[in-house]
Parts: C-alpha cells; structure tokens; sequence
C-alpha cells in the first residue's frame, strides 16, 4: 500500500506525463496552423494564442521531473542511511564536542572547577526511597545505604548516576546559581566519555523554551534536537532521525531549567513529562528549590511529583573553597592583586551581607570578572574588592548580587592589553539591554536568543513593507544600471546593430525609451528617474512580497527543495491558460506566448521551499545563518537562470512565430531573432532577479534577519554586525552561552536584570 507522499507523488507524475503530451500536441498543432497561409491574421493570432497556452501544459514536465528526482533522492538516501546506533555513535561525538568547546569559553575548569557538593533532597519533593525501590522491582538489600548514598561532591556525580541511583532517574535541586548547569554539563562530559558504542546520548534541552500546555515532550525534543543538530532532521524511515533516535531510548534527556517555565505551567510539565518518559526512561531535571517545592504543592488542583525520581540538593560553597578560588583566579596567595581579597575573605562564611552573597558558583564568576584582573592588565583601574563589605552601601545578599549584575557587562568589555573590543561598555550595555528586553517582550520571556526571531522586533506589516522596499530598489538600481549601458551603446554606435540590440535589450527601462530626444527634455526625463519610474518598482515590489508572503518561512533553511503538489500544479496549469488565452486572442501572437511566462513564474514562486540539511553534525548560530545565506544565494541565482533561459526561448519562438506570421516584415530573420533573444535576455533577467529574490526573502529566514538588522542599526538599538558581537559576547565576554544554534544569557537573572534597565 502507498503512504500518502508515494501516493502525491504518483500522481505528480502521472498528471506531469499527461501534461507533457498534450503540451506537445499543442505545440505541433498550432505550427501545423501557422502554415496555413489562407487564415487570417485575426484567426490565426486566435488558433496561436489558444496553442500557446497550451504550452503552458510544459510546466507538468518541470513538475514530473522534479518529482521523480525527488523521490529518486529519497530512496538513494534511505537505501544509503545509517544505522540507529551508528547515527547516535556519530551524534554522540557531536554532543562531546560541542560541550567541550563550551566549557572552555564558559571557563568551568579555569582556574580549576569549583568543588560543588550535593546532599539528598528532602523526602517530600523526591519518591521516597522505599517507593523507588517498588517501582524500579530492586530488592532492598542491594541499595543498603539508601538515599544517603546519594550525597556526593565534585566528579562524583557520574557515580552517583549511574550506580548509586536505582532507575536512573534525577532532580538536582539548588539556590540560584548554585551550579545546576555547570553539574549538568560535568555529568554530560562524564558520560559521553565513557560512552559505549549504541548507548544513549545524553543530551541537555533547556525547558524554558518549551510549552507543556501546547506540545508534547517528545514532540518538542524531536524539534530541539533538529534545530540544534540538523543532521538528525533526515529521514529515516516513515520518521526522521530525532524522532527515531527518542523512540528507540538512545536520547538521555537533562531537563535544566525546570524553574524557568511559567509558574502555571510546571505542574503540567511534570504530569508531561512523567507520561512521555514513564519509570523505566532514565532522566535528570534540574531546579531551582523554591519553585520546585511550590510546583509540588499548587495552589489549586492534584499535586504531581516526577515517577521514580530521588534527588539531591546543591550546597552552597564553603568560606575555604570560595576564598581559595578568588585568590587563585587573582594570581595565587603571595600575590598583591590576591590580597586584594583579604578583607572579603575574613568575611565569608559569616552572617554578613558579603559572606551569605559569594557562595554560590555564580556570584564567584560575576566577583571575579569585575575585580580580578586579566593577564596582563594592572590593577590601578579596577574597583577594589573591600567595597563589597561596606554595609550601607549593600545592607543585604540581594543588595550585593544586583551589583554584581549591573557591573559585570562593563567590566566583561573593559578595554586591556590581552584583548581589544570593538564595542565600548556602554554599547555593550545597550545592545544586550535591547537584547534581553527583545527575549522578554517579542519572544514571551524565552531565554533562547535565535538570530532568526529578531525578526519579531518589527511587525509583520512593517517587515512586508520593507521587504517589498528592498524588491523596488533592487529592480529600480538594475533598471538604472541597463539604461545607462544602453545610453553609452547608444553614444559609442549611434546607428550600429548593437545598438539596437541592447536597446531592445533594455525593454525594462521603457518608461525612460519614451524621450525619444532626451537632450530636449531634461525635466520629464529627470521626474521620470527620481519618481515615476521609484514608484512604479516601489508597487511591483510590494505586490511581489504580498504574494510570495503567502509561504513564508520563520525557520532556517538549509537547501532549496521541491515541495509542490497537486494544488500548486493545476494553479499554474490554470494561470497559464488564464493569462495565455485573452492575451494570444486579443493582442495577437506575442502576447499569447505570456501565458507560459505567467505559469511557470506561479510554479516557481509556490512550488520550490526549503528542508534542513542532510549533515549529521553539531550546528553553531554562525553555520545555520551561513546555510540560510547560501539557500537564499541559491534561490535567487535559480531565479536569474531560469528567468534568462525562458526569457531567451521566449523571445526566439516569438520572433520567429513573428516573422512567420508576417511575410511582408521587411526585417531580416536573423536580426529579428536577435532582438528576440535580446528582448527575452532583458525580461527574463529582471523577472528572474526579483522573482527570485522575492521568493528568497520569503523562503529563508536570513533575508528578514537582514532587513531587520539594518533596521536596527539605524535605531543604534544593534550593532549592524549582530552576528559578530554576539559571537564575541560569547567567545571572549562570557556574557551568553550557546545551546545549540542559540545563545543564551550567562544566567537567567543577568536577563531579567538587563531587560529592566533603562
């Protein structure tokens, strides 16, 4: 039995053959007509026009063609697919690396990692261990030490997961910024290194960008892992990879963030995930304690705790362990940059303001940043530790950590001998203020900063205007361009064959061919240039963003593909007979032949889309905008081939139709056909250009992240090189990191700080 696609497209094919052939006994009849020197020119314009529009049929073969190279393709790629476990084997290197190249820009390991220590959660926010023990069908004996096995410190967290812990299944609870991330990652190096061959690859998704009450857990995993790994978007199957790889357990999910869902919204999000990954699937789910132990009792309807989970709770780090990391970072005991941090230190541990703030792995980062100096910057300029023990200044912790907060970006781009900026701490500040604001505004509070959602920024209206303004400009700038060649042909060779060619080339520029004496009239041909002829590309490029608008897409591409279908053939079927017929009766030959023009541009325009790629690998923001460019290239250098190659053939057969009709043209064949071919060139390649790039601004989603970006830089809300400073923020500042294809602000309180800041 086919499946629904088999099915589409047999019968893509089997329309597209039946096209072709009538398409050609069209094209044979109305020559046969041509012939027939006792019609006249009325009838006969009538009989080509009615052929003609059958040329249109022509589109089926394009679409059978491209149909059967399609499915050709798809079977190649199925026949050709990995295997399961070679595809989580390859995936699971990407996972590695990728992590180990985020530990170092996120500097876990520098100087050294902080020794983070965990004790077992309280008993009523996990399943009680003799409970755990029912549902995972362990005999007691085996876990003697019950749920105090689980406390631990620093690399044992990899143990406690995976032998300590019956059912595999784990809440790490902490303060924020107590390190539930940086535990996460840790156990996810852990656990990829030691990985064997068809084991499941642990993979972390930050939940903040999930909606339990609108998509399921499984669903929007599978999405997350081909956004973020486009190679596992392939099909596999009657599925694709990320769907194959979650259904087949060989996906270990680290839920982080839990607290970072709407407070509505966790209670559901447990029930979700507890039905998605029932007892059996092995999980880690990370938290802030407070809005845990609130989303186990809510204020109205059934509490619901996570099945078969234990779960440990991070401490905060000792006086010793914090003052030794501040030291070390400064340069090491004996140092003067580290007795900077003497006064602190007599502090930490203590009940006052300083001591209760720098204990968490957070706020040591954050003190460190903006006290210590770099390698090979002095100490003369920067603020000095003591001043956070100055109790009127910051009377208490939260006093302290909003310092931190708003004195991190300025020193995260101070200027020093190791590393030059391109931007200032008060551009920085501004652009991640706007970016943070954007995150909380335009995308309901999300925390993935994705290049292609700035886009949001401008409403849907204003992007269409501009967009349909970039169309104008690029059709006014190319039909300036042909009409001054035409004008220099035209002074070089006044009377020469070239002359006539490019001017008939230059059919594009007709409203300026109208002066015929342009010397004589300087002031129509001036008004024509600076505002009739804006104007009327101005309308045509809004009309083209209106229409190819109707398929937008919000997502990355990657590479064009076919995604037509029977709809979309017998539209262009029908405008092809639409236009051709009234045309071919009503203004003779030439116009006829428009009807093919008019269906192939529709096929073009809603037929081609976009698809991910086919690499299995890791994708970076950088690499998915860079495939997004090339699929918008690609869409517009397909628009000026297809548009010169049909404007040609166009303006040949025209031509020469043409020549047949009227015997008594006193023009050569051969000059005829030329300025046909000419013509046709002229049309063809402005269609081609702006119907191309029309459907290119409309199909990728870097097209819409270009407007927007310029748009915003002329706000000086943005850099112009957005990329670049956040790439930079990431890399060098430590302000973001990245998840996947998006960056993400260090911490989410740094977010929610900078988003309230004027």
């Amino acid at each position: 039995m086919r499946t629904g696609d088999e099915r589409s497209r047999y019968g893509v094919r089997l329309l597209g053959a039946v096209s072709t052939i009538a398409g050609v006994a069209g094209m044979v009849w109305t020559a046969r007509e041509t012939h027939r020197k006792h019609q006249d020119i009325s009838t006969l314009a009538g009989v080509l026009g009615i052929g003609f529009s059958a040329l249109g049929l022509i589109v089926g073969a394009a679409s059978l063609l491209i149909s059967w190279l399609t499915y050709q393709a798809d079977r190649r790629e199925h026949a050709d697919a990995l295997s399961l476990s070679d595809i989580a084997d390859e995936f699971a290197v990407a996972v590695r690396v990728q992590w180990e190249a985020e530990a170092r820009v996120r500097r876990l390991n520098d100087p050294y990692p902080l020794p983070v220590s965990w004790l077992p959660a309280d008993v009523e926010l996990t399943e009680p261990w003799p409970v755990l023990l029912r549902i995972t069908r362990t005999a007691p004996d085996a876990w003697p030490a019950g749920s105090d096995a689980l406390a631990g410190t620093d690399d044992q967290i990899l143990d406690v997961f995976t032998r300590r812990l019956p059912g595999g299944r784990l809440i790490v609870l902490g303060e924020p910024g107590s390190g539930k991330t940086m535990l996460l990652v840790r156990l996810l190096l852990d656990l990829t290194a030691r990985r064997t061959a068809g084991a499941p690859v642990p993979v972390i998704f930050p939940l903040a960008s999930w909606n339990p009450a609108e998509q399921e857990l499984d669903a929007w995993m599978a999405h997350r892992l081909s956004t973020d790994y486009p190679g596992l978007a392939a099909g596999y199957g009657i599925t694709d990879r990320a769907h194959a790889l979650l259904e087949r357990r060989l996906v270990l999910p680290l839920l982080d963030g839990f607290d970072e869902l709407p407070p509505r919204h966790r209670a559901v999000a447990l029930d979700a995930i507890n039905r998605a990954l029932p007892p059996g699937h092995q999980l880690v789910l990370s938290s802030r304690l407070t809005e845990y132990r609130a989303a186990l009792a809510p204020a109205s309807g059934v509490p619901v705790r996570l099945t078969a989970a234990a779960g440990i709770e991070l401490q905060p780090l000792t006086a010793s362990d914090a003052s030794t990391y501040l030291r070390r970072d400064a340069g090491g005991e004996g140092t003067y940059s580290a007795a900077r941090w003497d006064l602190v230190a007599s502090l930490l541990g203590s009940a006052s303001p300083v001591g209760r703030a720098l204990t968490t792995p957070l706020t040591l980062f954050l003190a460190r940043t903006i006290y210590n100096p770099r390698p090979g910057e002095g100490t003369a300029d920067l603020p000095i530790p003591s001043e956070l023990c100055d109790p009127a200044r910051f009377p208490s912790p939260d006093a302290i950590r909003l310092h931190l907060f708003d004195a991190f970006v300025p020193a995260a781009y101070r200027a020093h001998p190791g590393r030059s900026c391109r931007w200032t701490p008060e551009q920085a500040q501004r652009y991640l203020a706007f970016l943070a604001r954007h995150l909380e505004r335009n995308v309901g509070g999300a925390v993935d900063m994705a290049w292609w959602q700035l886009r949001l920024v401008v409403p849907p209206r204003g992007l269409r205007l501009m967009t349909g303004a970039a169309l104008g400009t690029a059709l006014y700038i190319v039909t300036l361009v042909l009409f001054l060649a035409s004008v220099a042909v035209d002074a070089a060779d006044p009377h020469g064959v070239w002359r006539d060619l490019v001017q008939a080339a230059s059919i594009g520029v007709w409203p300026l061919w109208t002066f015929d004496d342009m010397s004589a009239d300087w002031t129509g041909l001036a008004v024509t240039v600076a505002l009739i002829l804006p104007l009327v590309d101005l309308i045509i490029g809004l009309i083209l963003s209106w229409a190819t608008g109707l398929r937008p897409r919000t997502v990355p591409a990657t590479r064009m593909r076919w995604s037509g279908s029977l709809r979309v053939l017998l539209f262009s079927l029908g405008i092809a007979v639409a236009v051709g017929v009234p045309l071919g009766i009503r203004f003779e030959l030439p116009a006829g032949g428009w009807g093919i023009a008019a269906g192939l541009v529709v096929c073009l325009v809603t037929g081609w889309g976009t698809a991910p790629a086919d690499v299995a690998a890791a994708s970076s923001p950088s690499a998915l905008l860079g495939q997004d460019r090339r699929t918008l290239r690609l869409f517009t250098g397909t628009g000026i081939a297809g548009g010169c190659a049909l404007g040609v053939g166009l303006g040949v057969l025209l031509a020469y139709t043409e020549a047949r009709v009227s015997p008594n043209y006193d023009v050569p064949l051969s000059e005829n056909l030329w300025e046909g071919a000419a013509l046709g060139l002229s049309v063809g390649f402005l269609s081609g250009l702006v119907l191309g790039l029309a459907a290119a601004l409309n199909r990728t989603a870097s097209g819409p992240f270009a407007l927007t970006r310029h748009y915003l830089a002329a706000r000086h809300s943005l850099p112009r090189d957005v990329m670049a400073f956040l790439a930079d923020a990431h890399e060098h500042r430590g302000v973001l990191r990245q998840v996947g294809t998006a960056y993400q602000f260090r911490h989410i309180d740094l977010q929610h700080r900078l988003a309230e800041s004027p």
